[in-house]
């Protein structure tokens, strides 16, 4: 099923996730639509109940991406921060470096 899913997807150009998204929701929608008019009341809640469940499951999957982006932005903010803490830090040991090298050659009789 996964192969078969992945050719339609490249068959289909590999559009954006959100657009397959509205396809999806568009089908889905239309499928509800179906059996709400032609479909028994126990059918009508079973795919109502499907379909909540589905929402939720999305809502739990943009939940989930959204946390792992902010944690990476979190750490690439941190490797950031380390690496100007480390280009700061190595502009004040050349800074330091010359001043000793200026005091001690100030030092020295010609």
């Amino acid at each position: 099923m996964k192969k078969l899913l992945k050719a339609v997807y490249r068959r289909l150009g590999r559009p954006s996730p959100a657009r397959l998204a509205a396809a999806a929701a568009a089908l889905a929608a239309a499928g509800l639509l179906a059996v709400a008019l032609l479909g028994p009341q126990r059918l009508v809640w079973a795919a109502s109940f499907a379909m909540s469940l589905v929402t939720l499951a999305a809502l739990a999957l943009v939940w989930n991406e959204a946390r792992q982006a902010r944690l990476e932005a979190r750490a690439s903010a941190e490797r950031a921060e380390v690496t100007f803490r480390r280009i700061l830090a190595a502009f004040e040991v050349e800074r330091l470096a010359a001043e000793r090298r200026h005091a001690n050659g100030g030092d020295r009789l010609p």
